[in-house]
């Protein structure tokens, strides 16, 4: 291994490109070569509030505990008198000692305001770890009379428990505003056996323009150790994001990042450089940053200006089993092509793998399966792709997509799954139960196309260029690529054209990233973002991959009542027509499964409602299982009280 003893392990210019693979487009796309039953619980509200960039883990003993976390205020469509700054963004946490069914909000010891970028996972010997980033006048200036962090910047707590007491924070030092830092525990059975490694990049050039920076931390004894930060790399010309580190079965660190350039309409972003360095003593030195291949850009470029949140991150998972794919090393993004006026264009869903500790990766694969979208219609956009491997050495893959919505502003969960390490993959399964939605009013924007010159436009030098701080050159720089992307689009148009476009509707997503946790029983938890209420809101439901689809019970329907726990939510209460409408729920406290139709009947016949749809896509609720609420409606007189009546009917089987 090529490796340095020096706190700073590397120096890369910008035209390094060792192992990049040629190829951007596959010849073949193996899809559908796998046909297991995906079976699709109910999608459960994880707790009232507005939320964004949402991770989520699984204990690897115990199938019922999750801790889920995220940030606090929706990205998408916000209210413009209550646009989100940095000071107010905030993360939450929430653990399900059920299996995902019900959720309890946590606040961990020594948290405080103004944190982003949540992420949680699990360790070996039962701890789990959540690590928060924090704001401050160092990471965008002084907004709100915020304190300068140094020590602090980035805080991580642990349990070995089950959330019963918590361990921490330890609190990171980082000379320079951190940024997306993430996290890997090493399950080795190595001497480092515990350790969790923090790797995290600048927020902006600190230091020397153009240059970005990317650190690491080491925590031991529970979090109790903690190293001070080492830098990694430094590479000039665009910013450097931190993608999730992987510990191979023999301790070796594998450490991933990519880089993005400014602004996000530049063409290099076509070809974003994604890296890998890797140390074998725990962190100590590392080989240089090698350019494993590139990855495209994430947003319509000629869009840009209405698309501004429009880019995701590359998620990275490891295979941690002992199977026949251990030690593999998958990564998902979204790419844009296309989507210029002769064009049609499209978002698709890559991936990668490597067998071989991330020397080297397969090309890259398509694994959204959808048909191309037709010529003149609405551009095709799905994104924030996260990938996971359950204990059976399964890959799952979930993304947000817009196929099934013709104007393309709907978004769903999707999934597809991997039993063959990522050689071959089954057909795209929906997820969501219903679509997110941007408001039913939100209005389009307007593009023009002039053929007369914009006497507003200065043309600024270099030299004027390069006086001004980071935001001034990349608000200078966005409008002049935007500009250059909006002319290629119109193309040779020999006139004048006032275009207005819901482009802005379809490019809103909540955050960078979504979760996806595989569990001691090997049930895939996905965690997303769903507007189905009209906010962004946490949900999350259970994946399982199986050979064959469960079958129902022969038989007639029978009375359920005794088996099904009714639930009441929230009443919303309409005077005028003297209406009462609640939210009911289904609970399964019986040890068998409920398999529908289940439905819900007045006595005497006055009324019966269906929970079709309500309870996963096979129609069953397993015990412990919660449904999907259904509105019930009651009349009620002036100051008089409603009641109802009934029984609940399905059929129970094994």
């Amino acid at each position: 291994m090529k490796a340095s003893a020096l706190p700073v392990i590397a120096s890369v210019a910008t035209g390094a490109a060792v192992g990049v693979t040629a190829a951007l487009i596959p010849t073949a796309t193996p899809l559908a070569a796998q046909s297991p039953e995906v079976v699709v619980g109910p999608n459960l509200r994880v707790g009232p509030g507005q939320f964004n960039e949402p991770w989520i883990a699984a204990s690897p003993d115990n199938p019922d505990f999750l801790i889920a976390v995220t940030q606090t205020g929706g990205l998408s469509f916000p209210d413009p008198a209550l646009a989100a700054t940095l000071a107010m963004r905030n993360n939450a946490a929430f653990l399900s000692r059920n299996g995902g069914v019900v959720w309890e909000p946590i606040t961990l010891p020594g948290d405080e305001p103004g944190a982003f970028d949540p992420m949680v996972v699990p360790g070996p010997d039962g701890r789990m770890w959540i690590l928060y980033c924090y704001v401050g006048a160092n990471t965008m200036g002084d907004l709100l009379g915020q304190s300068v962090r140094s020590d602090g910047t980035i805080m991580v707590w642990s349990t070995d428990d089950e959330g019963a007491t918590w361990t921490g924070p330890a609190r990171l030092r980082s000379p320079v505003p951190p940024d997306h830092a993430r996290i890997a525990a090493d399950w080795s059975d190595g001497p480092n056996r515990g350790r969790l490694y923090v790797v995290w990049n600048d927020v902006r050039d600190s230091f020397i323009r153009d240059d970005f920076q990317l650190f690491v931390h080491t925590l031991d004894d529970g979090g109790n150790t903690v190293s001070e930060p080492k830098l990694l790399a430094t590479i000039p010309g665009g910013k450097l994001v931190a993608t999730e580190p992987v510990v191979l079965s023999d301790g070796t660190l594998l450490v991933t990042f990519y880089q993005y350039f400014f602004p996000l309409s530049d063409e290099k972003n076509a070809q974003m450089p994604f890296f890998t360095m890797r140390s074998e003593d725990g962190g100590e030195t590392f080989t240089e940053p090698e350019v494993a291949f590139r990855v495209g850009t994430h947003s319509w470029p000629y869009a840009q200006t209405e698309m501004t949140s429009a880019f995701t991150l590359p998620i990275v998972a490891w295979d941690r089993t002992d199977g026949p794919h251990g030690d593999n090393i998958y990564i998902v993004w979204d790419g844009v092509t296309g989507g210029y006026a002769a064009t049609p264009g499209t978002s698709d869903i890559w991936f990668r793998r490597s067998t071989d500790g991330g020397r080297s990766w397969s090309d890259q694969m398509r694994l959204n399966d959808n048909d191309p979208p037709a010529p003149g219609g609405p551009l095709d956009d799905r994104m924030l792709p996260v990938v996971e491997v359950n204990r059976d050495g399964v890959v799952g893959v979930a993304w947000y997509d817009r196929r099934r919505d013709d104007t393309r502003r709907c978004w769903e969960l999707f999934f597809t799954s991997s039993s063959d390490g990522g050689e071959t993959f089954a057909a795209n399964v929906p997820v969501a139960s219903a679509p997110s939605c941007p408001p039913p009013a939100h209005a389009p924007v307007a593009r023009v196309h002039n053929v007369a010159a914009d006497p507003d436009v200065k043309d600024l030098t270099e030299e004027e260029i390069a006086k001004m701080d980071l935001v001034q050159r990349m608000t200078i720089q966005m409008a002049e690529q935007s500009r250059n992307a909006r002319a290629e689009y119109f193309g040779d148009l020999g006139h004048a054209r006032l275009e207005v476009s819901f482009d802005n509707a379809r490019g809103n997503q909540p955050g960078h990233y979504l979760g996806l946790a595989g569990d001691a029983n090997g049930a895939f938890h996905p965690l997303w973002i769903s507007r189905r209420n009209g906010t962004d809101e946490l949900f999350t439901t259970t994946v399982e991959v199986t050979a064959s689809a469960p079958a129902a019970p022969a038989g007639e329907e029978t009375d359920v009542t005794g088996e099904l726990l009714v639930v009441a939510g929230p009443v919303v209460y309409d005077a005028a027509s003297g209406t009462a409408t609640v939210e009911v729920q289904l609970r399964n406290v019986s040890d068998g499964v409920v398999h529908g139709p289940v439905r819900l009947r007045a006595e005497g016949g006055e009324g019966e409602w269906s929970f079709e749809g309500r309870i996963g896509s096979h129609d069953r609720l397993p015990p412990g299982g919660l449904s999907e609420p259904v509105r019930v409606e009651l009349t009620t007189g002036p100051g008089m009280d409603a009641r109802l009546d009934f029984r609940v009917y399905g059929k129970v089987g094994g």
